[in-house]
């Protein structure tokens, strides 16, 4: 009996609408879930390859720059065709030649906080010219071994190596080894091999400040493949580029999907064409894609709604459902036979029981329909930002869209779009959490909406994290110059309101108007690089596009003004830097408002100037101190000129309060050594010019400093030093004039006679009578 059964069932018409039903649901379910799934993807991997690319350039123009001082210090070194030569000053043992060659190298140290040691090897004698040891054989030499090897490498510009270097008393230190070759043009083998050490903590400290996913990976390699750095902590097991990459790579960068340890994984690089380095950023595709996992759980519960959907109307349209409901009409109209009620009471315990089915159904339902709401939303945003920041064409779909999502827009008429940009918010984000955070847009949202859209027609989208897009929406019989006045009213009034209810202050970026729904993207646009133009003039403003000065005309960088900058600066005259200075500001504020980007490359550049001056200056400054509060990194962090105008203030006065310190200890440590000079050389030439070759300064400056820490001038000191020895050598001994005239620096005894009466009044024959007298 039970096959039977079994057999009738799969044939009722139960079965019939349940084949139907869940057929329909699942052809819907797998349509809409595919398509959402690979259109997700897609978003999301284009969103991870912005993000990659950016943290990649930044990390690029940062590391750049430390090779770029690098570079500079180098420089002379590569230039002096001295140093090819340096084995036959060497071996004719030209003293001060071999001093100069070594005071040069040792400089390249004290000007450069970035190089832990540089040496020139000369394979051809085994010799090393070396800023730590002088110059030794090869065979005395600490980094013999790696020295050795370098005729055996094979390289084009340079060869780069990160490695251990042993230091004397002190752990092995990581270093980043750069050799190039002297001459630069060479075939076969060069004349000498240059190797600089790079401190690599400090490449790695550029690695480490790049904020990525704990599960994404940083590298830079050389052309060769060979990893210098990678970010401390990272899970990506790589010991060659070329592992993952075609080195050396063919683009300026690019990505693809490659298999890391059997993951999945999307691997970003950007090369840098000046140094030949390559900048590697991977992240696994789980990480990329895991928003996607609620849209499948959603698509699990929606798979499962369908199974109950399916049974629900199916037993709804059998005879299971419509037999139970006649019986119970009957039973009303009091039709049934007493037998037919008993059943009739049985069936109707049936129908309870469907009825509980169905509440948790419907239950089951309520929560699908809130995680659809909220992927209308998400939709909605979607739509609504591919308007603003694509270039995407309005069709009669589009006008459907904004019907679907309740947008009742002129779409004839004018958009005025407004980006309002949070100021500060690297600091503010620094200082609160993400909930703060969420919470303060979503109150500043809801404000904004009350206050606009009560009477206007238009849409608010929060696009980046700090960023809220408010667009204004005029019919098309309201001229351009009156939409212009009443957005700007409106947005009037927005500013007040956010700075009554907010702590913090925002900048409004403002378009022109422009007519027809197809040109937002350009109004949005204009509203960009209006609210960008805070950089400019400060943080708290409403910033309207059509007021800022634009043009192509090229921007020259201040380089007289520079010049005079540092040259006051070299004096120590803080007045007069800041003169200059505020020169500096205007000339920025004049020829560069509408380059946003060459403000903060020419501040920059005066910042990297200004440091350079410093180690030119002086060699034996420890300027390791004064760098510990001065960084470009901080510069770069300031978001207006204004901030960057105040950090710059900030750091001359650093700068002059420092080397008027140092300079005061200096000058007193120059006098003691010319003084002691003089005291030991009587005999010789002691002219100023004689004495400023000799200590390195200007005989100006020299006679400058020597009067201000003694209050002679060094003529007189001389010539009381020499009359002071005379009067000894007279009173004491009986050596004859003319050997004493020799012995102070006279050229003959008639001129010391005559200079000695000048001072005493006496010959030197009459003042040693006189003496002798007096010690008899």
């Amino acid at each position: 009996m039970k096959p039977s059964h079994d057999k009738s069932l799969l044939t009722s018409n139960f079965a019939e609408y349940f084949y139907y039903f869940i057929g329909l649901s699942l052809l819907i379910t797998i349509t809409l879930g595919g398509s959402l799934y690979y259109y997700s993807s897609s978003v999301l991997r284009e969103e991870a390859i912005t993000s990659n690319t950016n943290s990649l350039t930044l990390l690029r123009n940062a590391q750049e720059l430390v090779l770029a001082e690098v570079d500079k210090s180098m420089g002379n070194i590569f230039l002096d065709s001295f140093y090819a030569s340096y084995m036959d000053y060497y071996k004719k043992q030209d003293m001060i030649t071999l001093q100069m060659l070594q005071a040069k190298l040792d400089d390249v140290l004290s000007t450069n906080n970035y190089i832990d040691s540089v040496y020139i090897y000369y394979h051809k004698d085994a010799f090393v010219l070396s800023s730590q040891q002088g110059p030794v054989p090869l065979s005395d030499f600490g980094d013999k071994q790696f020295a050795s090897e370098l005729t055996s490498k094979t390289f084009e510009k340079s060869y780069v190596k990160t490695r251990l270097v042993k230091k004397n008393l002190k752990p092995d230190e990581s270093v980043i080894t750069i050799v190039k070759a002297i001459p630069i043009y060479f075939t076969g083998l060069p004349t000498a091999y240059v190797v600089i050490n790079i401190k690599g903590m400090y490449i790695q400290q550029v690695v480490d400040s790049i904020q990525t996913n704990q599960n994404a990976g940083i590298m830079v390699a050389d052309q060769a493949g060979n990893i210098i750095t990678q970010k401390a902590g990272s899970n990506v097991n790589i010991t060659n580029a070329s592992e993952i990459l075609q080195m050396p790579v063919g683009k300026e960068t690019d990505y693809s999907v490659k298999k890391i340890d059997g993951v999945e994984t999307l691997v970003s690089y950007m090369s840098s064409e000046k140094y030949g380095w390559t900048y590697i950023y991977t992240i696994p595709m789980s990480i990329v894609t895991y928003k996607i996992q609620l849209w499948a759980r959603t698509a699990l519960l929606f798979g499962v709604f369908v199974l109950l959907f399916s049974v629900f109307f199916s037993f709804l349209f059998s005879n299971r459902i419509s037999s139970p409901l006649k019986r119970m009409l009957s039973l009303l109209r009091n039709d049934l036979a007493p037998e037919d009620k008993k059943q009739e009471l049985t069936s109707l315990k049936g129908i309870k029981q469907i009825e509980r089915n169905v509440t948790r159904i419907l239950d089951k339902n309520r929560n699908l329909e809130n995680m659809l709401q909220d992927y209308e939303i998400y939709s909605r945003n979607q739509f609504l930002r591919a308007l603003l920041v694509e270039k995407e064409d309005v069709t009669a779909k589009t006008f459907e869209r904004l019907a679907y999502y309740g947008l009742t827009l002129e779409t004839d008429g004018s958009f005025v779009t407004c980006l309002i940009s949070m100021d500060q918010y690297a600091k503010f984000s620094h200082e609160h959490s993400e909930k703060v955070r969420n919470t303060l847009f979503l109150q500043m949202k809801e404000s904004l909406n009350n206050l606009v859209f009560q009477n206007q027609k238009g849409f608010i989208l929060e696009l980046e994290t700090n960023q809220i897009a408010l667009v204004l929406n005029f019919g098309p019989r309201i001229e351009i110059s009156e939409a212009k006045q009443i957005a700007y009213a409106i947005l009037k009034e927005a500013q007040a309101l956010i700075a009554v209810t907010d702590a913090y202050t925002f900048t409004f970026g403002v378009s022109t108007p422009y007519i027809g729904l197809e040109q937002l993207n350009v109004s949005y646009y204009e509203a960009t690089v209006a609210a960008n133009y805070k950089l400019i003039l400060g943080n708290n403003n409403i910033i309207l596009y059509e007021n800022m000065e634009k043009g192509e005309k090229h921007i020259a960088y201040p380089v007289s003004i520079e010049r005079n900058l540092l040259n006051s600066l070299k004096m120590g005259d803080s007045g007069a830097v800041t003169g200059y200075f505020a020169e500096f500001e205007t000339y920025m504020g004049q020829q560069a408002t509408d380059h946003i980007e060459i403000v903060r490359s020419f501040f920059l550049q005066l910042f990297s100037s200004s440091i350079t001056c410093i180690y030119e200056m002086d060699s034996d400054l420890e300027v390791g101190v004064l760098m510990q509060n001065v960084t470009y990194t901080d510069l770069l962090r300031e978001e207006t000129m204004h901030g960057m105008v105040a950090y710059m203030s900030n750091v001359y006065d650093q700068i002059i309060t420092y080397l008027e310190a140092k300079r005061n200890v200096k000058n007193q440590e120059l006098v003691d050594k010319v003084k002691a000079f003089i005291l030991n050389h009587l005999g010789l030439d002691l002219s100023q010019e004689r004495l400023s070759e000799q200590f390195y300064i200007s005989s100006s400056y020299l006679r400058k400093i020597f009067k201000d820490e003694t209050g002679e001038t060094i003529k007189d000191f001389i010539l009381a030093e020499r009359m002071r020895k005379a009067k000894e050598l007279l009173a004491h001994t009986s050596v004859k004039i003319s050997d004493i005239a020799e012995q102070i620096g006279y050229m003959s005894g008639q001129s010391f006679s005559k200079a000695f009466k000048l001072e005493e009044g006496k010959t030197p024959i009459a003042y040693r009578e006189e003496q002798q007298r007096v010690l008899k």
